[in-house]
C-alpha cells in the first residue's frame, strides 16, 4: 500500500507512535505494537522516501518521568521530519475522561477550571491529564521542554538541512524563539 501511495503522489505520512514505553503502550490501545515493530515500520516508510510527521503523547495514565523520557528518546532516535508532542487530554466522552472522573482527577470543566479552553494543546490555560505518578503541570513542562530538545538536536538539524535545505534550520531556529506562555495549575495530588 505504501508503494501505491507514493506512486499516487503522497509524500507525507502521519504516524501515531504515541509512547516510547512498552509499559505505557500496554495500558492503551497502542500496546499491541512492539518497540521493534515501531522502528521497523518507520524504517519501511523512510526507505520509500516519505516525510514523516510522528505523533507522541506525554502524560498517558501509566507515564512517569522515566517513561516520558523514553518517548522523547524514541522520537530523537526516529528523527522524523516533523513531530507533534501532545499532552494526554481526557476529552469528554473518551475512556480517559471516564477514568479521570472515576478517580476524581481534576479536569478543565471542573469548578474553577478554564472549561473547553483547558483542552487546547497550546493555550495559555492548557490543563492536561495528570498521571498516577506525576502532576499535570509536570506533564506540560516536560512536553514544552521536549519540543525544544527535539528540534535543537544536532541529528535533527542535519537531517532537516539535508532534506529541505539550509533555510529549514533558519526557520526552525526562528520557531524556537517563540515560547508558549502557560498558566500552570499546580494541583494538590495524593499519590
Amino acid at each position: 500500500m505504501l508503494k501505491k501511495m507514493k506512486k499516487a503522489g503522497f509524500n507525507w505520512l502521519a504516524i501515531g507512535v504515541e509512547s516510547g514505553s512498552k509499559h505505557v503502550r500496554d495500558g492503551v490501545i497502542k500496546g499491541r505494537f512492539t518497540t521493534e515493530k515501531i522502528y521497523e515500520t518507520i524504517s519501511r516508510v523512510k526507505d520509500l522516501d516519505f516525510y514523516i510527521g510522528a505523533n507522541y503523547i506525554f502524560g498517558l495514565p501509566d507515564d512517569d518521568h522515566g517513561s516520558m523520557q523514553e518517548t522523547l528518546d524514541m522520537a530523537i532516535k526516529i528523527n522524523s521530519e516533523w513531530i507533534n508532542f501532545y499532552c494526554a487530554m481526557a476529552y469528554p466522552g473518551s475512556q480517559l475522561h471516564k477514568m479521570a472522573v472515576e478517580k476524581k482527577w481534576d479536569l478543565p470543566e471542573n469548578k474553577n477550571g478554564p472549561g473547553w479552553l483547558g483542552y487546547s494543546q497550546h493555550a495559555y490555560e492548557t490543563r492536561p491529564l495528570r498521571t498516577e505518578k506525576i502532576k499535570a503541570s509536570e506533564v506540560l513542562d516536560f512536553r514544552d521542554k521536549a519540543f525544544n530538545i527535539y528540534f535543537q538536536n544536532p541529528d535533527y538539524m542535519k537531517m532537516a538541512k539535508d532534506r529541505f535545505g539550509e533555510n529549514m534550520n533558519t526557520q526552525i531556529s526562528s520557531m524556537l524563539k517563540h515560547k508558549l506562555k502557560r498558566k500552570h495549575q499546580f494541583e494538590e495530588v495524593d499519590y
